[in-house]
Formats: structure tokens, C-alpha cells, sequence
């Protein structure tokens, strides 16, 4: 029996306790704001530029909280589909991308937040950049280069480091032999015959 055949296929969801976290985070900071915001601390020396810096706070916040809330109850079903043929994100298209179209997979950092990275064909990242979220992450490709898919752990069960280690794993078994080298092999010079 292969490696490849003794990988289980794995369902990853959100996880409720983070949600959680930043369902109370967002709802702390969204009350602060808007404590600031309606003066109910009179007297305090607020400025009329604070108070409307604390408004937008407090909407972006509020929007934030419901957010977490909307996930917190909807968050019964799996996102991320790993199995020995490919990766699955719902969060970015409902279709599998393959191990075999994958050319690299590395971890990616932005502003604290971690994210894996796969290095795909191009006219399979091409399939990715439908919808507006999607669209959106395309302008973070341009970083990483045009033919990447990111795939954001935050809110799963699974860390980064863990979903990372997770998909060289499978994508080190679901490929051919003959593709684990990626990297082409340079023709060796031809020598001159005298």
C-alpha cells in the first residue's frame, strides 16, 4: 500500500472557541468606540475629530461583530477539504484543486496574519478570480506572483503551521513519481568535436 493511500481525507471547519475570542474582541471594541462616540464619558476632553474617528470605529467594529456572529452560528459545516487528489477551500471556489497542478506550497506572513500559500498552473489560479472576495485576493497575489491560491487558516481548527504541514504532506503523495522534481534539470553542454 502507497503512502498516499493511508492518508485520510480530512473536513476542516471553523472553530467555535476562536470565533468565539473574536466575536468578544470585535464586541469590546465596537462598545468602546461607541462609548466614546455618544460622550458617555462627558467631561473627558474628547475632540469632534475623535468622536468621529470613534463612529467609523464603531461601525466597522459593529459590521465585524456581526460578522463573527453570523460565522459563529453558520459555522456547522466544514470549509477546507484536503484529500489524497487535492485541496478544496468553499471560502474561495467549490472546486479541488489537484496536487498535481500545484507547483509549490509555502507559508505567507502579512500583518501578523499567516497564510499558506500554493503555487499553482496558471489557468488553474485563473479559475479563482470569479467572484469579489476572490478578486480581492488577487491583488495579494500580485505579491506572491499571479499564480498563487491563499488559503487563510484564521478561524479553523487547524493553525497555519498545522494546515501547512498538512498540505506538503498530501501534495507530496498525491503527485506522480515523476513530478517531484520540479525543478528542470539543465541539458548538459554539448562539447565540441575537434
Amino acid at each position: 500500500m502507497s503512502e498516499s493511500q493511508n492518508l485520510p481525507n480530512l473536513a476542516i471547519g471553523y472553530s467555535r472557541a476562536r470565533l468565539l475570542m473574536l466575536l468578544g474582541g470585535s464586541l469590546l471594541l465596537t462598545l468602546l468606540c461607541a462609548g466614546l462616540a455618544f460622550s458617555w464619558q462627558e467631561g473627558r476632553g474628547v475632540t469632534t475629530f475623535q468622536v468621529a474617528v470613534c463612529y467609523v470605529g464603531a461601525v466597522f467594529f459593529g459590521l465585524a461583530t456581526w460578522r463573527m456572529l453570523w460565522r459563529l452560528v453558520t459555522a456547522r459545516r466544514p470549509l477546507v477539504f484536503i484529500t489524497r487528489v487535492g485541496i478544496r477551500d468553499t471560502r474561495l471556489a467549490d472546486e479541488t484543486i489537484a496536487w498535481s497542478a500545484v507547483r509549490k506550497i509555502f507559508p505567507w506572513e502579512q500583518r501578523g496574519q499567516k497564510f499558506v500559500v500554493l503555487k499553482v498552473d496558471p489557468l488553474i489560479a485563473q479559475r479563482f478570480s470569479g467572484g469579489f472576495a476572490t478578486q480581492a485576493l488577487a491583488l495579494l497575489n500580485k505579491a506572491l506572483g499571479t499564480d498563487s491560491v491563499i488559503v487563510n487558516a484564521g478561524g479553523l481548527t487547524m493553525d497555519t503551521e498545522t494546515l501547512l504541514e498538512t498540505c506538503r504532506q498530501y501534495w507530496g503523495a498525491g503527485r506522480p513519481a515523476h513530478e517531484v522534481d520540479t525543478e528542470p534539470v539543465p541539458e548538459p553542454a554539448a562539447e565540441p568535436v575537434c
